[in-house]
């Protein structure tokens, strides 16, 4: 299990890398956009239909990586309260409702996709094709609902294994006691 986890955190560092790029031609664009037009009073032609295209993939791409370093906001101060076992069952319900969540959203980016490549969908200055740009979108968050999937199976893991409770324990921030050791 270990090394499928290996693998796709490394593929969601790459997918990060691609939300990186995103977010960087984003700075690029709009700082050129306003210096052309500042200096030259010749804005980039598009520049908005630009940003917004970069905005669908940095933010989609971003959501993998994220996960794998858990950055995204974790409201345990219920949780906290609750003993081991019903914390860790709470944790894995709650994430396996976020696996489903985001391979429906990651199944109807690829749907608009498809029917964005069937429609020939352009954007309106530019004429640039939007399918491409929902195709990444879906790639993303089926990543996102991969390390989802792999994360839950570790939660639900933790409530027998010790190995895993710690990291668990350590990735989300939690005081989980360690189970009892039974073989006394």
């Amino acid at each position: 299990m270990e090394k499928i986890k290996r693998f796709f955190y490394r593929c969601a560092e790459g997918v990060g890398a691609v939300s990186a790029i995103g977010y960087i031609a984003i700075i690029v664009l709009c700082v050129a956009d306003v210096a052309l037009d500042k200096l030259f009073g010749t804005p980039i032609e598009g520049s908005y239909e630009l940003v917004e295209r970069c905005m669908v993939v940095a933010v989609f791409a971003s959501f993998a990586y994220a996960q794998t370093k858990k950055a995204h906001i974790n409201m345990m101060i219920l949780i906290e309260r609750f003993p081991r076992f019903t914390r860790l069952l709470s944790l894995g319900l709650t994430s396996i409702i976020s696996v489903g969540t985001t391979a429906y959203a990651a199944h109807a980016a690829w749907t608009q996709s498809m029917t964005a490549m069937k429609m020939n969908q352009i954007t309106g200055i530019l004429h640039i094709p939007l399918w491409p740009f929902y195709t990444v979108e879906s790639i993303a968050m089926y990543f996102f609902a991969i390390i989802l999937l792999i994360d839950t199976i570790y939660i639900f893991g933790a409530i027998k294994n010790n190995e895993w409770n710690e990291q668990v324990t350590e990735d989300y921030g939690m005081l989980i006691p360690k189970p009892k050791d039974t073989n006394n």
